[in-house]
């Protein structure tokens, strides 16, 4: 937290008040590698849901190990990221559009607009997804950007503490995204290199805690795991009672996720300047987000068509698809990005929110 505080008040001046620079124009590299990293998790999480009914345990030792994976290294990590930037990205796109329309506000209620839109029909083939739930709660969210930078910090840090010590996941989107605008207002990102040694001071301590959390969590699973409830079939005792401790453990798994998303981003911060032509792959993920999102969910069903119509689908089966979705999608993003400015669904979004048609060539 101490560390977190000053990284945020390194860009303040000593009279208080933040120096206010023109909104950066180019792209910032940084936030399309955090972005497509959260996109690299979020198949890992959805598959579960979207696969529900036939994706189970096949009671081998490595199917428990990946189970057990998932819910340490992943399910709420990404997530939070995502919310998080997606908070980022309100306060970047309302700067935008206060220095070119006198009405930013009516392009930005458009734009969620066609959001939710868009998210209440993929909602129909994936329930509890995030597009229409962050549209909706992007309507709350623009009251804040009215609110001192100060205490949209201390209302995200607080709100984020508070659902990760509830362990309720839907707690979580508001504040995290308050703590994206407030990483907005600060323009965090867009002084990375001139606190690079905060950066790897954030990264250095979450990382000693996460290695911390990674072993007690380990050791807290219950060994046998989670298995589902399939249609007839009686679960013994011994299932009833291990799915009864994993609940236990995920629910503590939840509550330390900010540690870990802490961690995860930090340490894509401090690498992405040493490391950038390797991680163009994950960039690109990244600036195509919308579309690589709502890709995930269209091959995961039909993956799960194609090859899982009649059988039930162990956790290392859906790891496997999951990965070979992120890589296709990575090179299709590769491949895409060179011949054009946006994704797809980047552009029509973009279009609808101007009210007209753009250019999407290079």
């Amino acid at each position: 937290m101490y560390i977190l505080l000053k990284l945020i008040y390194t860009f303040e001046s000593k009279e208080g008040y933040i120096l206010e620079p023109t909104i950066q124009k180019t792209r910032i590299e940084v936030i399309d590698l955090l972005r497509g990293f959260a996109l690299i998790g979020l198949p890992f999480v959805n598959v579960i849901g979207l696969w529900m009914g036939r994706l189970n345990l096949s009671g081998t030792e490595t199917d428990i190990f990946v189970q057990r994976f998932l819910y340490i290294f992943i399910e709420g990590r990404f997530y939070a990221i995502f919310s998080f930037l997606f908070g980022l990205g309100i306060w970047i796109f309302l700067s935008k559009a206060k220095e070119k329309t006198a009405k930013p506000y009516r392009l930005f209620l458009r734009r969620m607009l066609l959001l939710g839109i868009i998210g209440a029909i993929h909602q129909v083939f994936q329930p509890g997804e995030a597009l229409l739930i962050y549209a909706l709660i992007s309507f709350i969210v623009l009251f804040f950007d009215k609110l001192p930078k100060q205490l949209n910090l201390s209302l995200g840090i607080i709100g984020v503490i508070v659902g990760s010590l509830l362990a309720v996941k839907l707690l979580l989107p508001i504040p995290l995204m308050i703590l994206g605008l407030a990483f907005g207002q600060y323009r965090i990102f867009e002084k990375v290199n001139e606190n690079r040694k905060i950066w790897i001071g954030v990264m250095f301590i979450s990382f000693l805690i996460t290695c911390f959390l990674v072993v007690y969590l380990w050791q807290e699973a219950p060994a046998q795991g989670s298995a589902a409830f399939i249609g007839d079939v009686e679960e013994t005792e011994a299932q009833i009672q291990s799915n009864m401790q994993f609940y236990e453990f995920v629910k503590l798994s939840m509550t330390v996720a900010p540690f870990f998303s802490v961690f995860y981003v930090s340490f894509l911060v401090v690498i992405e300047p040493l490391m950038r032509n390797l991680l163009v792959a994950i960039n690109a993920l990244g600036r195509m987000a919308f579309t690589n999102y709502i890709g995930q969910t269209v091959f995961l069903l039909l993956f799960m068509q194609m090859a899982l119509s009649r059988k039930i689908a162990s956790y290392e089966m859906a790891v496997i698809v999951c990965s070979v979705i992120i890589i296709f999608q990575m090179f299709i993003s590769l491949v895409w990005l060179k011949m054009f400015k946006y994704g797809p669904l980047e552009w029509l979004w973009r279009c609808g929110t101007y009210g007209k048609w753009l250019s999407i060539k290079k």
